[in-house]
């Protein structure tokens, strides 16, 4: 959990020079520290045909996942560009990271500066990868080992939304509600400040609906209500906003 802790200290950052929402190129080489060494110039690039092949290879992963064939999306799909990923950047002496817009591009970068070291930053297909496999995992009933690989996911993406309400999800499995809830809150200023502008509300609302879940389970009641109140302002039609506050409003009924 030691990487989930340092997950929040990235926020401290957070006051990024606003930039387009573009999405990052496949392979995106940052050099943010000036003092190079020839292995430091020499990492090794992800070809784009490489890159491309393994896009298709998780769009099919994908499908078979969906098609209730979780070990198999894992062993054939998955796995595969997990270790091709790993055995291309094994000796990289660079922080990587895993990117999908360009203000998540800028802030990794900049933390990288912070910490005077040299990143590289690549599209989100490895991290995917992770995040798939972990998703699978859940379904095969595996959430110890899920835990562990969604978290490889979030070294290589720590400010990805969607894979920040993932882990808040297997810490309320765990019942872990205090630890949920912060990384719920890294997920809501994830989407916030990263998120693509097309999955920035779905996002959002996930984040969102899992601080309010942890603050209820938590018994700070009329904090929930506040969260679920919030997300009826961004999304009026939100099922799950107002089931709770229907189950909120009933716990107030009763000690009335």
């Amino acid at each position: 959990m030691k990487n989930l802790l340092l997950i929040s200290s990235l926020f401290l950052l957070s006051a990024c020079t606003p930039m387009p929402n573009k999405t990052v190129p496949q392979t995106v080489q940052v050099n943010s520290y000036p003092h190079q060494t020839q292995a430091d110039i020499n990492t090794p690039q992800v070809p784009v045909n490489m890159d491309a092949k393994h896009r298709k290879m998780l769009k099919e992963g994908e499908a078979v996942l969906a098609n209730k064939k979780a070990k198999l999306a894992i062993d054939q799909y998955f796995n595969p560009i997990i270790r091709d990923y790993q055995n291309t950047y094994k000796n990289s002496p660079k922080r990587l990271y895993n990117a999908r817009t360009q203000k998540e591009y800028d802030f990794y970068m900049m933390n990288a500066q912070k910490e005077g070291k040299l990143a590289h930053v690549l599209s989100e297909t490895w991290s995917k990868a992770y995040f798939l496999k972990a998703y699978a995992l859940q379904e095969l009933k595996n959430t110890a080992l899920a835990k562990n690989v969604l978290t490889q996911a979030l070294k290589l993406s720590p400010s990805n939304s969607k894979y920040l309400s993932e882990m808040g999800h297997i810490l309320h499995i765990e019942k872990n509600w205090n630890q949920a809830l912060q990384v719920y809150k890294s997920a809501e200023k994830s989407a916030l400040f990263f998120s693509p502008q097309s999955e920035k509300q779905k996002e959002l609302l996930r984040a969102k609906r899992g601080i309010g879940y942890s603050l209820v389970e938590m018994k700070h009641l009329a904090e929930a209500e506040k969260v679920y109140l919030e997300i009826l302002q961004i999304n009026p039609n939100d099922k799950i906003a107002k089931q709770e506050l229907k189950y909120l409003q009933e716990i107030k009924n009763k000690h009335q």
